[in-house]
């Protein structure tokens, strides 16, 4: 970033590589996946719940090809759903699985949304991927209503995923890494948000944090 907030020329390239990464791994990736990844996803969901089903309004930003959509619109049956990922062919993808849903085509960085849109925000299996993830937890936060929450979720580890990412063939994540513990709370209390739980273990990697009251 510039110092006005800016996306630099190393931004842009970076974005661009990362966009084109993931517009090819589109038609394979949910080949890649494991059969019971359905159950783990709809596990990471479950303590989340109560507050799933009372939000008027849902965001998942990272979508990827939208495996996430459908768990989340059983437990929000009348919520709108608005799903976004950074490659059109990732889109594509989700749409099919999930016709019910708004799809689009953003940055993480830069989201096309006015201020408290949304009662919730959910990354899962998408955080590592914002290369200046300060700027992506305001850029959520905005988008928020007073008191919604945020959920990071990953069906596998922190070493699981950081390992996949820094020994991937394609250099362009090998610095995606999810952030310990620790540093992610310090991430979040910098960006506005009260950290809830951060649960970062060998199984699974779960943050769940809300606009801290101060911000609004």
């Amino acid at each position: 970033m510039t110092e006005d907030g800016g996306r630099t020329t190393e931004d842009e390239g970076r974005r661009n590589a990362l966009r084109e990464f993931f517009e090819a791994l589109a038609l394979e990736w949910d080949a890649q996946q494991a059969p019971e990844r359905a159950a783990r996803l709809h596990a990471l969901l479950a303590p989340f719940d109560a507050f799933l089903r009372d939000a008027r309004a849902i965001l998942e930003v990272g979508t990827g090809t939208g495996a996430l959509v459908p768990l989340v619109r059983e437990r929000a049956p009348s919520a709108r759903l608005v799903a976004l990922d950074l490659a059109y062919a990732m889109l594509q993808r989700a749409q099919t699985r999930a016709p019910f849903a708004s799809f689009v085509q953003a940055d993480a960085h830069a989201l096309p949304f006015g201020a408290a849109c949304f009662d919730v925000v959910v990354c899962h299996a998408s955080f590592p991927h914002f290369g200046d993830k300060r700027a992506a937890l305001a850029e959520m936060r905005r988008a928020l209503t007073c008191g919604g929450y945020l959920l990071i979720l990953h069906d596998v580890g922190r070493a699981q995923v950081n390992a996949i990412h820094q020994n991937a063939r394609a250099s362009v994540i090998h610095q995606d890494l999810l952030p310990d513990g620790a540093e992610m709370r310090a991430l979040l209390n910098a960006t506005g948000w009260d950290a809830l739980d951060i649960e970062d273990t060998t199984e699974r990697y779960v943050v769940c944090a809300r606009v801290a009251a101060s911000v609004r």
